[in-house]
């Protein structure tokens, strides 16, 4: 006779569903996506993966869910963030003279949109079709992943100040979306943007653009992710935290750092991470899950997967690490913005960051204004602006120039920003600082372990100005940029240069200041990138049940501030992966359907018989 268990079997299903509702990170339990890194990317995977209910997601981040929220929350105290951060420093350098150079990442939920200086960017829309090209996802391709811009932010003009200027925005490439872009500063400008604009418009022939619209060469007065109507922060975790924290089908861990993936033959099955305790009572615990998709930045992503032994053979046994897949591209192809700095002491009426913390007179009156109604200088992003533009082709006579001259024409080269922050050691003045930037730079870094104990940072090769053209390149902005700041205009308002100072004038001596002075962006890209790493569906090749998802999958970088970016690809990518995931589960309910009838068959041809 025939025995129906659909009842048992129906039984079963309700209980582990109801188990996986109270606990859907218990160790016992497989949930559909194990998330590495809060992070924007990671932020947006799960709020887009949980939507309709169905899915079981735990999103795991190394740091806490928040940290002080005076620092946090006020725009313009970010360059005080010392914590909650990965304190990373590059080797030393010899394009450097063999200095070092400190590449800091957000380590919050948030990720770097928690501690960054919240400018909100594009860049040139040929930097997208060139990730679909050799991605073969053409959902990255501008007129494609425009849409995902509009799904992910919203403009909003600031309704707190009087006198605003007038900023160029593009108001039709913003959505309806849930990360706020505001105008940089309300009533209280610090006093240069206005004239530093004009004279670079005068000098290099570019226009004021909105580089939100596909642009890439211009003036932008800088548009940041700041909450118009309150003049806060507007970063990953209050964006899209809140929706997860309501969802029963997500369950966020902070302190919860994951060091290793563990692979079942070629497929990625588990993570185990350290939870971390206040009371130091720390626990390390494994979780498995259908999907692992790692969202940790450019820096620890390609760290992670080494440390599982998915990286280069060579790297891995001079480690002692097992070996799952030798993937010698991974930790290759490191990009960042290095920033060389010059400084300008400021007359008393510009208001910069050191007015309103050393004078204690403006200091009282940012606090006032802020508390008050959000106004004045401490709701802005400390008066910056920035241009980008192409170096020239005789540039590079007698050098290789080709990686520059054969960029696609809408892509900067160069990009200069002025800023209200005093970014030199030991400056106890009101200073401005103003710096050059390779945005498309042709020499790349590498990350490496420095041993298999996760707690070590990694060896971050930086190579920056890597190769003859892009020393060109930088020598050619970093002197155009001083003879912007040298503008008769600017005289009253920025009197002296305090860096690389008045008696630093031969190319020899020019350069000298670059390597002493050169920063990071904290712009780290491209270290397992699509197109080479992975495939157009964010796996990485060779590997099921894994995928990363991050800046980290830049094949090249955005031409200006990339935190826009990684909120896009990120909702691009949570579609992908569901349809894909879709597509799977179809195609195993039909084959479970070619069961259930062939196993009906057989029992109606046994019952025949017997």
């Amino acid at each position: 006779m025939r025995r129906d268990h659909s009842l048992t079997w129906l039984l079963i299903g309700v209980a582990a569903t109801t188990a996986l509702a109270r606990d859907i990170g218990s160790a016992a339990q497989t949930v559909d996506y194990v998330i590495v890194g809060a992070g924007p990317a990671g932020m947006v995977l799960a709020e887009r993966l949980s939507r309709d209910g169905t899915n079981k997601i735990v999103l795991l981040e190394a740091g806490p869910k928040e940290f002080n929220a005076t620092l946090l929350n006020t725009p313009a105290l970010f360059p005080f963030i010392t914590e909650p951060l990965w304190n990373f420093t590059g080797q030393p350098d010899e394009n450097l003279a063999g200095n070092s150079v400190q590449i800091p990442q957000g380590r919050v939920a948030g990720g770097g949109t928690a501690v960054n200086g919240m400018a909100y960017c594009r860049g040139a829309a040929s930097v997208y079709d060139q990730w679909a090209s050799v991605s073969g996802n053409q959902g990255l391709a501008w007129t494609s992943i425009l849409e995902d811009f509009l799904e992910v932010s919203h403009y909003a003009k600031t309704v707190n100040g009087t006198g605003d200027r007038q900023q160029l925005v593009n108001q039709t490439v913003y959505g309806h979306g849930s990360v706020g872009v505001e105008v940089s500063r309300s009533s209280s400008m610090v006093g240069y943007e206005t004239l530093v604009s004009q004279i670079v418009e005068d000098e290099m022939g570019v226009p004021e653009v909105d580089m939100n619209d596909g642009t890439g060469i211009g003036i932008d007065r800088g548009l940041l992710s700041i909450y118009a109507e309150n003049r806060t922060r507007s970063y990953a975790a209050n964006v899209y935290g809140p929706a997860l924290d309501d969802r029963r089908n997500v369950q966020v861990l902070y302190n919860a750092w994951v060091f290793h993936i563990g692979f079942e033959g070629n497929r990625a099955v588990n993570v185990t991470y350290l939870q971390q305790s206040l009371n130091g009572e720390d626990s390390t615990l494994t979780l498995r899950g259908n999907e692992i998709i790692v969202s940790a930045g450019a820096i620890n992503s390609p760290k992670l997967l080494m440390l599982s032994g998915v990286g280069p053979r060579a790297e891995l046994e001079r480690h002692r690490i097992p070996v799952v897949a030798d993937i010698s591209e991974i930790g290759s192809n490191l990009h960042d913005h290095a920033l060389s700095i010059m400084i300008y002491n400021a007359a008393p009426e510009i208001l910069t960051v050191w007015q309103w913390t050393k004078n204690t007179t403006e200091a009282v009156i940012a606090s006032e204004q802020y508390a008050s109604n959000k106004s004045g200088p401490l709701g802005t992003g400390n008066g910056f602006v920035y241009a980008a533009f192409r170096v020239p082709d005789s540039t590079f006579d007698g050098l290789d120039g080709s990686h520059y001259t054969t960029l696609p024409a809408d892509r900067p080269h160069v990009l200069i920003q002025v800023t209200s922050i005093p970014l030199l050691a030991g400056i106890n003045s009101s200073a401005v600082t103003a710096w050059a930037s390779i945005v498309q730079p042709e020499g790349v870094g590498r990350i490496g372990l420095q041993s298999s104990d996760y707690r070590d940072n990694p060896v971050i090769q930086t190579n920056y100005y890597g190769s003859d053209a892009d020393k060109a390149a930088i020598l050619w902005a970093y002197k155009k940029l001083r003879d912007i700041m040298d503008n008769s205009a600017l005289q009253t308002i920025l009197p002296e240069e305090i860096y690389p100072g008045a008696n630093v004038t031969t190319d020899e001596d020019i350069w000298k200041a670059i390597q002493a002075q050169t920063l990071s962006y904290r712009h780290p890209v491209g270290t397992i990138a699509l197109g080479t790493v992975l495939g157009n569906d964010w796996r990485l090749r060779g590997l099921e049940g894994i995928r990363v998802v991050d800046s980290s999958t830049f094949p090249c970088p955005t031409t200006c501030h990339p935190q826009s970016a990684v909120y896009a690809i990120a909702n691009r990518a949570a579609k992908d992966i569901l349809k894909s995931d879709q597509s799977s589960h179809r195609s195993t309910r039909y084959i479970s359907e070619i069961f259930s009838w062939a196993r009906y068959n057989i029992e109606a041809a046994h019952s025949r018989w017997t």
